[in-house]
């Protein structure tokens, strides 16, 4: 395990939470996600391919994470890949487990349907901009292109009162 990990998994959820934010692990699942496009070869970057990528590495990880079956440092970072999309993930789930509040009792098995629902959330945004910025320029209604905008005269400036001379 290194220093970096060690050194966050002596932290309370409390500090973890003040210290990365709600958006924490959400961010980690961020950077899992353009790790695996920054993965793919340049010019043959395409959704599918990501998306394939992205499933396999997640799968990967969600198996060995269903392994486990006592919590444990330790066993969160084994069989772990090099690839910075695999430690990003992994990162991901251990700051998932070790956000949960403490108080009441965390439930290990919680933490896998926590990542997934993110995962999901995040796969959805990237669908939904991949149409925004991929998608073909939408016809104009006949004529609306070549209506121009109104233009508004600017509000003259009030002139200031000075103090006359005396």
């Amino acid at each position: 395990m290194s220093w970096e990990a060690f050194r966050l998994t002596s932290k309370s959820p409390a500090e973890l939470y003040d210290v990365l934010g709600p958006e924490g692990v959400d961010n980690l699942v961020r950077q899992f996600l353009t790790a695996c496009w920054n993965a793919l070869p340049p010019g043959a970057r395409s959704m599918v391919a990501w998306r394939r990528l992205t499933q396999e590495i997640f799968e990967r990880n969600m198996r060995v994470w269903g392994r486990i079956k006592k919590p444990n440092p330790v066993l969160f970072f084994e069989d772990l890949r090099p690839e910075p999309a695999d430690g990003h993930l992994r990162q991901a789930m251990v700051m998932c487990w070790m956000m949960l509040p403490r108080a009441g009792g965390r439930n290990f098995a919680d933490t896998k349907k926590i990542i997934q629902q993110i995962y999901q959330r995040n796969l959805e945004a990237w669908e939904q901009d991949n149409r925004t910025f991929s998608a073909a320029p939408k016809k104009s209604a006949r004529g609306a292109s070549k209506t121009k905008m109104p233009v508004t005269k600017a509000k003259p400036v009030a002139k200031k009162k000075g103090k006359g001379k005396k």
